[in-house]
């Protein structure tokens, strides 16, 4: 049997360290931030549908074979502004109508969106073509994401088990306070979040017959990551009372930190089936890091402050293999127009989770890591864009496309009317929905040397702005 003191971390840890931080396993909607979308505004204006186009110097990540169809060295330079917002849980009632008891007055889950906006050189390039041959080395921004989120602490119904900190918890385990009628609190939360992956590559490119080229890039990422979670009691008399976000109600402290680098490769190929048709396919392997994970209680938590709950120096931070394969089609030299497929394995994400908020064996985490879930996504993208030549050289592009994101946000599979097996986790982490990425841009082709493409792509939840330049010898 384990001790009152560690039952007590066990109760309040798990839901911290599963429920608010990306950091044991990347569990909430911060998933978002990786956005596997190919770099260059030229792409992005034509819905990321580029893998079989591959024309510039962007090539270079996302399919190193079309270095072969650049003639002449280039230098590329990408700026970009992300837009993300992460909407979690904030207030209301969940399986049940609520009591009307202080604060739990709205019915059904109300969500609250936070969002961050950040501006930096997302990519930077150069090429050197060969005869049959091409190499280029490059500078990408793969992750640029900060969050700082404040989630009040929704209510919801939970009879049946509990949380107990001296006998063996059971199913649906609920917070002691939920024996007196039923309803159980998450407790409120202060949360900042600061992930940043870049990575140096070079390339190489060659031609193994006419039309058909194969390319491989190797990358050296740079991974740091630091997070703060602040878990604030809701418990006993405080359960219906406004969040206490007071130094002296302070529950559990969560750290998550560290950098690490990682190698890892791209592969592509790129087959010109004619003047008007060519296919291309890749393979971008992704790479894989460590971080440290601290958590310890603070002075509202029953067992009191210094408490230590977690520790662990190797926790996985997985960057998922993204397989892409497309087909262009060129109606006329004006025109262009691609499809692609991407599949992008974010179940690796939790191939590797560990639940470090409880003690082996312990059965609530054990019930959360037979009921988590996290789907793959099959992406589907199309664009086109029609330029327009004039007598001086001048050259103007207009680009469109679209694209759809399934659903790849972490998600625990329960009961939707009631959360069952553990509401609290049902709660935490719903089943989401797909989203529609709309994307435009413009470009500017200025005598045999300047280039220069923006385009934005907007959805629910990530918008981009992207201006880049590119300059040929």
């Amino acid at each position: 049997m384990f001790t009152l003191a560690t039952r007590i971390g066990r109760a309040s840890t798990l839901a911290l360290l599963l429920a608010a931080a990306p950091a044991a396993g990347q569990n909430t909607n911060d998933l978002n931030a990786l956005d596997f979308s190919l770099p260059g505004a030229r792409s992005r204006g034509m819905g990321g549908a580029f893998v079989a186009t591959a024309d510039d110097a962007t090539a270079t990540y996302s399919n190193p074979a079309g270095l072969n169809r650049l003639f002449r060295p280039e230098i590329a330079i990408e700026g970009r502004r992300w837009g993300l917002t992460s909407r979690i849980p904030n207030q209301g009632h969940a399986f049940g109508s609520p009591t009307g008891r202080g604060i739990d007055t709205i019915a059904g889950i109300q969500e609250k969106a936070w969002e961050f906006n950040n501006t930096g050189l997302s990519f930077l390039s150069f090429i050197y073509p060969g005869d049959r041959w091409a190499v280029g080395v490059f500078h990408h921004q793969l992750v640029r994401y900060e969050m700082a989120r404040a989630p009040q602490g929704p209510f919801f119904n939970c009879t049946g088990g509990f949380r107990d900190p001296v006998l063996t918890p059971t199913e649906p385990y609920c917070e002691p306070h939920a024996r007196a009628d039923g309803v159980d609190r998450e407790f409120p939360k202060r949360q900042t979040f600061d992930l940043n992956i870049r990575s140096l590559g070079g390339t190489f490119a060659y031609d193994v017959v006419d039309r058909l080229s194969v390319g491989v890039t190797l990358q050296y990422f740079d991974f740091e990551i630091a997070s703060l979670n602040q878990v604030f009691s809701a418990r006993g008399e405080q359960k219906y009372l406004p969040a206490d976000f007071s130094a002296g109600n302070l529950e559990l402290v969560s750290t998550q930190s560290g950098t690490d680098n990682a190698l890892a490769a791209n592969v592509g190929v790129l087959w010109d089936v004619s003047d008007r048709w060519s296919v291309g396919a890749s393979f971008r392997k992704g790479p894989k890091f460590t971080f440290q994970a601290h958590t310890v209680t603070g002075p509202a938590n029953l067992v009191g402050a210094g408490y230590v709950v977690a520790d662990e120096v190797d926790n996985p931070f997985r960057v998922p293999d993204t397989f892409a394969l497309g087909v262009s089609f060129r109606p006329s030299p004006a025109w262009r127009v691609g499809v692609e497929y991407d599949r992008v394995q974010f179940s690796q994400l939790i191939e590797d989770f560990r639940e470090v908020g409880t003690p082996e064996g312990d059965p609530e985490g054990q019930l959360f890591l037979r009921q988590v879930r996290l789907n793959d996504a099959d992406q589907l993208r199309a664009g086109g864009e029609y330029a327009l030549i004039f007598r001086n050289g001048f050259v103007l592009a207009m680009r469109g496309g679209a694209w759809y994101d399934p659903q790849h946000q972490t998600y625990f599979e329960s009961d939707p009317s009631t959360g069952l097996p553990a509401p609290r986790w049902a709660l935490l982490f719903p089943k989401g929905s797909g989203s529609m990425h709309w994307s435009g841009g413009l470009g500017f082709v200025l005598g045999q040397h300047l280039q220069v493409d923006a385009s934005a792509d907007f959805s629910d939840l990530v918008d981009t702005i992207a201006v880049s330049s590119v300059w040929r010898f």
